[in-house]
């Protein structure tokens, strides 16, 4: 075993004369196997496992969120395991290549304390409205933006997202790239917001936990509707000429600042594709404040 991986698990459980199994979650997935090492423990996304692997998981996790996958060698048993997020205690599953369950005893695995409590050291964990980013090192953080009313913001990946809202963001999103997902509180609800495209074509998707979409803005404050034909004269002018040919489909205000800006929706012409124009009340157009 490689003595810095065992020093690494020790120091993350804060044992003293206590080594658990070394888990490396290493940066390119699968690069253990890949070397030919004849035991690992690393992370992989849900895009790697194998498809009855990944049938198993999606029946075993229901609705709930995965918060990681790691692909196992361990005394000449390979598996794979799922850390389920249950909103209480997580459940951990292991699922040979073929699909069928293992129990922890049967795959000779780590507890299932050590398996939770080394993901939530790595996870994507929330500090006030912060998220760990990986990409950026060990206990890097990026702010996650949040509107008026949200709380409990936490990145998820796309890969790992419920069954439905997975469906329902896909669909939406269509062919656009999916910058990010939060997860954030509603009114004591869990919704799922992903952040698509770019540009003026950037939109934010809401999804409730259920599958079923309940907005599609193009800012992440969801602002209010408001009819195009009772916007100020000026506002509802440049909104018209940056329209062109499309169609305006909605329009909604914002207040930011002690100012109001509008926000229009529209639907290209001939196309499927939509973006979003932001014009202040005295009608000039400008980039929108983030919340």
């Amino acid at each position: 075993m490689n003595k810095k991986w065992i020093l690494a698990s020790a120091l993350a459980f804060g044992l003293t004369g206590i080594v658990a199994a070394p888990m490396s979650f290493a940066k390119e997935p699968a690069a253990a196997a890949r070397r030919g090492e004849k035991e690992y423990d690393e992370e992989v996304r849900y895009a790697e496992l194998p498809k009855d692997v990944q049938r198993t998981v999606d029946k075993e996790r229901g609705k709930h969120e995965v918060k990681s996958f790691q692909h196992v060698m361990r005394d000449g048993k390979e598996f794979y395991r799922a850390v389920i997020d249950t909103k209480g205690d997580d459940k951990v599953i292991r699922v040979k290549p073929g699909g069928e369950l293992l129990t922890e005893q049967d795959a000779r695995d780590v507890s299932d304390r050590e398996v939770v409590a080394k993901v939530r050291g790595v996870s994507r964990a929330t500090d006030t409205g912060r998220a760990v980013d990986p990409g950026k090192g060990p206990g890097a953080r990026r702010e996650i933006r949040l509107a008026q009313g949200e709380s409990d913001g936490e990145i998820l990946d796309f890969d790992r997202l419920p069954g439905d809202v997975k469906k329902e963001i896909g669909r939406l999103a269509k062919s656009d790239k999916i910058q990010e997902v939060v997860r954030y509180q509603h009114r004591g609800h869990p919704v799922y917001r992903a952040e698509v495209g770019s540009g003026k074509y950037t939109r934010y998707i809401r999804v409730n936990e259920g599958g079923k979409m309940e907005s599609v803005r193009g800012d992440i404050d969801p602002g209010e509707v408001v009819p195009f034909d009772r916007l100020p004269g000026q506002a509802k002018q440049k909104i018209g000429a940056l329209a062109k040919s499309g169609k305006v489909d909605e329009v909604i205000e914002y207040k930011r600042g002690g100012k109001t800006y509008y926000q229009a929706e529209v639907d290209e012409k001939n196309g499927d594709r939509t973006f979003f124009y932001t014009v202040d009340a005295d009608g000039r157009e400008v980039d929108l404040p983030r919340v």
